[in-house]
């Protein structure tokens, strides 16, 4: 039997980190009753969990996908605005399932997203204690000075918190300098801030690999499963 936390992750209500917050905020009951606790065990053909009032259905087998997310598209089930989000692009085959993306990545970035209904992988990969690698390649119209790229490893200066190191580097010419950087944290617009604190704003953005899943030659917009190896590689700590 799963734990309360579980079943909602499982059900594909987000993280544990959301799933925490629904049951604190009241939005979620087990057979009428508020939820009091994450771990009470949910007997998954007798007990009704509902959040907000609606029926959460248990899901027997959790969905894997990786995306490359163009231009415009935000990194959200859903957007007040109507906005096209990385939910759209889920192929039908997938598109009952309430699959959620792991992190974010800028609306004006692209590169790759995983989708899943998977929230303990998801706390995995998006908890910072276990600093999982990030990398990204970026475009500059001019090609960094060895002290930029020194600054950009050691660390830069963002309100008030210097970056965590990283490594920096160049990937090839096309149409300006493309770099690799790959980091250890999170923070919100991390690398276009970096470049800026630099004196050197990048042109363009994309996510190439989380952890040891690669984008590959996934296109623009597509989506596929993961592959078995793909995923327990993932899972590696």
């Amino acid at each position: 039997m799963p734990t309360l936390i579980k079943f909602l992750t499982g059900a594909g209500h987000g993280s544990r980190r959301t799933c925490f917050q629904l049951i604190a905020q009241g939005k979620v009951t087990v057979n009428g009753l508020p939820a009091t606790g994450t771990t009470l065990e949910i007997y998954e053909r007798k007990d009704v969990v509902m959040v907000d009032g609606q029926r959460v259905e248990a899901v027997e087998a959790n969905v894997y996908l990786k995306i490359n997310k163009p231009l415009g598209v935000v990194s959200a089930v859903s957007d007040a605005r109507g906005q096209r989000t990385v939910s759209d692009l889920v192929p039908s085959e997938f598109s009952h399932l309430r699959l959620f993306p792991v992190g974010r990545l800028d609306k004006d970035s692209t590169g790759l997203i995983l989708m899943t209904n998977d929230g303990d992988l998801a706390y995995q990969l998006t908890h910072p204690k276990y600093e999982y690698e990030k990398e990204y390649h970026f475009l500059v119209d001019t090609q960094l000075t060895a002290a930029q790229i020194d600054s950009l490893q050691t660390g830069v200066m963002i309100e008030g918190q210097v970056t965590v190191p990283s490594k920096v580097v160049k990937v090839y010419v096309t149409k300006g300098h493309w770099y690799s950087i790959t980091l250890r944290e999170g923070r919100k617009r991390q690398v276009r801030r970096m470049l800026v604190a630099v004196g050197n704003p990048l042109r363009s953005l994309r996510r190439v690999r989380v952890h040891t899943l690669k984008l590959g030659e996934l296109g623009m917009g597509e989506a596929e499963a993961l592959s078995d190896e793909e995923l327990a590689a993932l899972r590696t700590e």
